[in-house]
């Protein structure tokens, strides 16, 4: 039995801040305790959930450096400042937001519980990382301590490890993909198509259970238990070798560095403004879909299916290519220093002089270096709207497959995209901020080419494109042919978006710019084809990155 410890003076506003997070965000009061405040471990794990009453049990010894007496959590900015530690602590008080089995503490005890367990927490992040898009920032800082990877692991270690903690984990939109291209390699050439498919088809339907449904949890986390282990039998069971930490361990804990270092960041600049920074609040994904994350509406006009090689091939192209464009160039700057340097500041040398002559201690810098600034990662935020009206007929069958390459690539890079498509109507392609596990096809067309105002407006407001930092960008496919009507209702939005700073492309699959249609603060490309789209808007967002 654990006894619960008076918590010491200096730990009360820490305290008090985890109880204030935990109102915030899952609408729940919980009580909070500390252990190894003198050094020594006492808990497993550095975080537990406990229930009735609820309660966060935090092992402070094994929590190391990323929380002290000075840690704050009752805020976005503060949550920011700690992320390591917040995203942990959010992780675990999201298992509070959902009323399921897990809060009965007579569940357990067996391998299968334990894998339920895992797979409810993941999922539980994943409701809250779409319910609250500001948090994915430090759950992405906290991946290091949700799904830990020691130098010591073995082989068959790591990809028990990735199967079980990270691959869910951005399945199912908690962290970004792209720092797992490598391990997803690596896991397919070791455990096989089959051997991934089955893990993720388990860990998809957990995310459609009925919470309350313990005995199918049970059963799905003992499926989920047995084929992680026969995916991971036939990996040896040695050391990791050299290349092994190089393309999957480093890439994932760089990745982490540098979602540590964007929170921050963020609550450098947000630090003693009286600013909050509130995130895009998404709704949940739908209920009657097939699986958290894929995004795929339900529509007259659309069917789904696996992606072939070549749409496979057009994703991770276009990876590669926004990869490139998500990097600003390196810029110049102006610092102050205390050696001659650059420019000289009349003020400042008098600052200097007097305190040398003083015997001060010289502050003033008075001179002025032009350094560069380092090359940073900018937030990518699409948007495709694509005309499906019958004068687009031919691009029936690639414009719902160009969209799921984009919204793939963009997700991958920790972005978000959204997709719709318009003709005699609108209607829902990809949702905002999902990566599509299927590829969306247009089946039929519409019966006018009207649509394309309102497609830019929901996107608009889908998307929260306008208020977003980073590289924003609108992607419109139409041949032009469009009523004369609504010309002027689709250059307001054109105008919302230029003015935001929104880089807008209007791709026409003509030759000729004849179209009746064109906005003017458009980057029009032509002669567009199917088999060209990727590589022209790829380059054409690069170019225009470059010129902003």
């Amino acid at each position: 039995m654990i006894i619960l410890s008076t918590v010491p003076d200096i730990w009360i506003r820490t305290v008090q801040s985890i109880r204030a997070a935990s109102r915030e965000l899952v609408d729940t009061t919980v009580d909070v305790h500390l252990f190894g405040i003198d050094g020594t471990a006492l808990l497993e794990t550095p975080v537990l959930s406990a229930f009735s009453p609820n309660r966060l049990l935090i092992d402070v010894a094994r929590m190391g450096a990323v929380i002290s007496p000075d840690t704050r959590m009752d805020s976005m900015v503060h949550r920011m400042a700690h992320p390591e530690a917040s995203g942990l602590i959010a992780s675990r008080l999201s298992v509070f937001a959902v009323d399921g089995w897990w809060q009965n503490p007579e569940h357990g005890g067996t391998e299968a519980w334990a894998a339920a367990r895992d797979l409810a927490q993941i999922v539980c992040e994943s409701k809250l990382a779409v319910a609250r898009d500001g948090e994915r920032t430090i759950l992405h800082a906290a991946l290091g301590m949700l799904a830990p990877m020691p130098p010591l692991l073995t082989q068959r270690e790591l990809a028990r490890v990735l199967l079980a903690g990270v691959l869910p984990r951005v399945d199912l939109l908690v962290v970004p993909g792209l720092m797992i291209r490598r391990a997803k390699q690596w896991i397919v050439h070791h455990c096989g198509h089959d051997g991934l498919a089955n893990c993720v088809k388990i860990w998809r339907t957990a995310t459609r259970l009925d919470a309350h449904d313990h005995a199918r949890w049970e059963s799905v986390g003992a499926d989920f238990s047995a084929a992680v282990d026969a995916a991971v039998e036939g990996i040896p069971n040695t050391a990791l070798t050299a290349e092994v930490v190089q393309q999957i361990i480093e890439p994932i804990e760089t990745a982490i560095k540098a979602a540590v270092a964007e929170a921050l960041d963020i609550a450098g600049r947000f630090n003693g403004t009286g600013l909050e920074i509130v995130g895009n609040r998404s709704k949940l994904v739908d209920e009657p879909l097939d699986a958290a994350g894929i995004g795929l509406p339900r529509s007259r006009m659309l069917s789904y299916s696996d992606p072939t090689d070549a749409e496979r091939t057009a994703r991770d192209l276009f990876a590669d290519k926004l990869s490139e464009a998500s990097y600003r160039s390196p810029g110049v700057r102006s610092v102050p220093v205390a050696y001659p340097a650059g420019r000289l500041n009349p003020r400042e040398l008098v600052r200097y002089s007097a305190q040398t002559q003083l015997g001060l201690q010289a502050t003033a810098k008075p001179w002025t270096q032009q350094r560069i600034a380092p090359r940073a990662r900018v937030q990518l935020t699409f948007a495709m709207v694509f005309d499906a009206s019958l004068t687009m007929a031919r691009w029936a069958n690639y414009a719902g497959p160009l969209g799921w390459a984009t919204a793939s690539a963009v997700h991958q890079l920790g972005g978000t995209c959204t997709v719709r498509g318009f003709g005699g109507g609108t209607f829902d392609v990809i949702k905002a901020g999902t990566a599509p596990a299927q590829v969306p096809r247009v089946v039929d067309s519409g019966s006018g080419s009207d649509g394309c105002d309102i497609a830019l407006t929901e996107v608009i407001a889908d998307s929260d494109i306008l208020n977003r930092t980073g590289a924003r960008i609108v992607v419109v496919l139409t041949d032009g042919k469009l009523p004369a009507d609504d010309a002027a209702a689709i250059d307001n939005a054109i105008d919302l978006l230029r003015d935001s700073g929104t880089i807008v492309l209007w791709v026409l699959p003509s030759a000729k710019v004849t179209a009746p249609v064109i906005p003017e603060r458009t980057t029009v490309l032509t002669s567009v084809t199917p088999e060209s789209f990727i590589a022209v808007v790829s380059q054409a967002v690069i170019d225009e990155l470059e010129r902003a």
